[in-house]
């Protein structure tokens, strides 16, 4: 994220319809009523069993149901609680990291996704759509999935995490532009006790995460986890763009560390689920982003995210149809410390604070019927952005340099159908209409699917989406009048699916995609402004790649999964590939038995080739190697070893603007020690 800005106030607003949200609701009504069997079942309300079966090859996110992969109207991958702990995931940036066609770029604040060929360095992952249970996380001030530690969920929580390729705002709407990734957080029944897990190692990690859960005889299901973690990061970092005298030799000493709590809970009985959670991460910023002073200790740059939610679903049978209702509030807050040098050079920093905050009310319903050869679900959904509120100030000297308070709201309908034309042919077709304050936006996505088997699969997908001017980027006070002409971003995405899944021991994919993205909403060089820029759409994609992986699980208990992705994306006004944007992708992962009774020792490579930055140069490849071990103490004790980077690979990101740096070196060789201490179990 760059810089953000806001102010804080309290307030409710009413969620309302309008007309054409009215009109439309009535047709997808009328559709819904005439159809005659029974419906699907809400993710919240899926039991352990069921979901235990999304791992042999099942997908809820693709379609709001429950089918198989081979079915859905999408390329879809998905990561499991099995695998997040055996190869020690602390993020939810790590596990993207290892799957088919993404990347992860870190500036040092933040994590930043890339996925075919897209991550311009700077942007806010606002082109990713990050779901908890179905539910919309991406704050509503800069539309921001946060993947990184920021993220505010331990991956330990995690169930599974989903990872749906292609445009899908034909269901979801908003930034579903490239993927969707639906995290399935875990519940009583699979915590099925109590446990303590420490953990400490290189860079001043420490942690200590506690969590309990059950589901008892009556149905009542509770699962609640806390965590809190510190790091010191990289003790000193050497910076290139600022070796000076005056500038410390361009050493930032003491400047990366992380501090984070992070607090979730599930609570299930009978027909309603309330999910709730609350992370909050303060970084210190060792690249003197946005022209800081460079080295700065007291105060020295800072970040501080922090994110809440409770989300509550209810559902019931009416007339033969599946009802759910949904409600959720979610409130999003940054502050950002940044001292400059004052005008007497041995006199007091200047200090500037950036500020944002947002909070949205959100409402939903649907209706879902099976009929004859048709499976239809419907829904619509209204929100309320209470606030979008941005501020930026000067502490010392006192000075206000903008503060804007904004609210806004949003509504959509959307209607899909699944068609089984016949045993080995499959057409869905969906199509979702959203109505903004000052434009609207109609999305549909159509697939083809063959079935020559019950475990193969031919698909042919054809899917449109958009992406929203955020309120960041609409903020008229800091980038000018201009930007209130801001419209969606546009994106047509086709694509051709080979999948094969064989008893869950087997699973093969290949894949090729093509796909225009215009009207991006682009910053260009603007003196009337604060900051002497502003948006305006403007910039043109066009994209083409091809994607392999497989998947299986030998004798014995080993695994072992690999893929490659090779990927062109080229800015259409200078016919020049993206910066950021690798054209080879490779990633293996290996997992076996470990010398002793149930351990397990796990091996992770990665390969990205090199990358242009935005100032024209290339970087290194780069090849990281990750091993882990995970060991049985007993009945109740677990050790966890994991060493990064195995082979201390020396490779940096590109990163924005918004630093002097044209790259910023990552992380060589750490390691980690963890214990994982069953306490009772049911």
């Amino acid at each position: 994220m760059s810089a953000p800005v806001s102010s804080r106030h309290s307030q409710t607003t009413m969620i309302t319809l309008r007309g054409g949200a009215r009109a439309l609701l009535s047709i997808l009504l009328t559709l819904l009523t005439a159809a005659t069997a029974a419906g699907q079942v809400p993710l919240s309300d899926l039991s352990l069993e069921e979901l235990m079966q999304l791992d042999a090859g099942q997908v809820y996110g693709a379609s709001e149901r429950l089918q198989p992969s081979t079915q859905a109207p999408s390329s879809v991958t998905f990561i499991t609680a099995e695998e997040i702990s055996r190869y020690g995931y602390r993020t939810l940036a790590d596990v993207l990291r290892s799957v088919r066609g993404m990347y992860v770029s870190n500036d040092r604040n933040f994590s930043l996704i890339g996925m075919r060929g897209f991550a311009k360095p700077g942007d806010y992952n606002s082109r990713i759509l990050l779901l908890i249970n179905g539910h919309r996380v991406n704050d509503n001030v800069f539309g921001q999935a946060e993947i990184g530690a920021e993220f505010g969920l331990d991956p330990a929580m995690f169930e599974r995490v989903e990872i749906i390729r292609g445009p899908a705002s034909s269901i979801y709407g908003d930034s579903a532009f490239f993927a969707v990734v639906n995290v399935i957080t875990r519940d009583g029944a699979s915590l099925d006790g109590a446990s303590v897990t420490v953990s400490a190692g290189t860079l001043g990690t420490r942690l200590v995460r506690t969590s309990v859960g059950r589901r008892f005889d009556n149905g009542l299901d509770v699962a609640v986890s806390a965590t809190g973690e510190r790091s010191g990061g990289v003790q000193e970092l050497y910076f290139p763009a600022f070796d000076r005298p005056e500038t410390n030799d361009g050493r930032a000493v003491g400047l990366d560390g992380e501090a984070l709590r992070q607090f979730y809970s599930r609570l299930s009985f009978k027909n309603l689920s309330i999910t709730t959670a609350y992370g909050s991460r303060r970084k210190d910023v060792p690249t003197a982003s946005f022209s800081t002073l460079f080295n700065a200790q007291d105060p020295r740059e800072e970040t501080t995210d922090r994110h809440g939610l409770v989300d509550a679903a209810y559902w019931r049978m009416v007339k033969g149809a599946r009802l759910t209702v949904r409600g959720s509030y979610d409130r999003f807050s940054y502050d950002g410390t940044y001292p400059f040098e004052g005008d007497d050079p041995e006199g007091p920093l200047t200090v500037a604070q950036q500020r944002a905050f947002g909070s949205r009310w959100t409402g939903s319903s649907g209706l879902s019927r099976a009929f004859r050869k048709h499976t239809v679900s419907a829904g619509l959904e209204a929100i309320a952005n209470v606030h979008q509120d941005q501020s930026g100030i000067y502490v010392n000297p006192p000075l206000v340099v903008f503060d804007s308070d904004r609210s806004s709201t949003q509504q959509a309908v959307y209607v899909q159908d699944e068609a089984r034309l016949t045993r080995w042919l499959i057409v869905n077709a969906g199509l979702r209409y959203d109505n903004y304050e000052d434009f609207t936006r109609v999305t549909p996505r159509t697939a083809v699917i063959v079935m020559p088997s019950s475990t193969e699969s031919v698909k042919y997908l054809y899917g449109a989406a958009f992406r929203a001017p955020n309120a960041y980027e609409r903020n008229e006070a800091l980038y000018g009048p201009r930007v209130a002409a801001l419209r969606p971003e546009t994106i047509d995405t086709h694509e051709l699916v080979w999948e094969r899944y064989i008893n869950d021991w087997l699973r093969t994919s290949a894949s090729t995609y093509w796909y225009k993205a215009d009207r991006l909403i682009t910053e260009v060089a603007d003196d009337t402004t604060i900051p002497g820029v502003s948006f305006v759409n403007q910039a043109q994609v066009r994209a083409k790649g091809l994607e392999l992986e497989a998947q299986m699980r030998l004798p014995g208990g080993s695994r072992v999964a690999g893929s490659y992705a090779l990927q062109k994306a080229v800015d259409q006004d200078t016919q020049a590939e993206l910066p950021n944007s690798p054209r080879h992708m490779a990633k293996l992962r290996f997992g076996l038995s470990g010398p002793t009774p149930r351990s397990l020792v796990s091996l992770e490579a990665q390969y990205l080739s090199g990358r242009t930055t935005l100032a024209g140069n290339r970087t290194g490849a780069a090849a990281t190697i990750d091993v882990s071990m995970v060991q049985p103490l007993g009945r109740s004790l677990e050790l966890f070893g994991g060493v990064r980077n195995l082979l201390d690979a020396d490779y940096a990101d590109p990163v924005s603007s918004a630093l002097r740096q044209d790259v910023v070196p990552q992380n060589g060789i750490t390691a980690r020690v963890e214990l994982r201490w069953k306490l009772w179990a049911k």
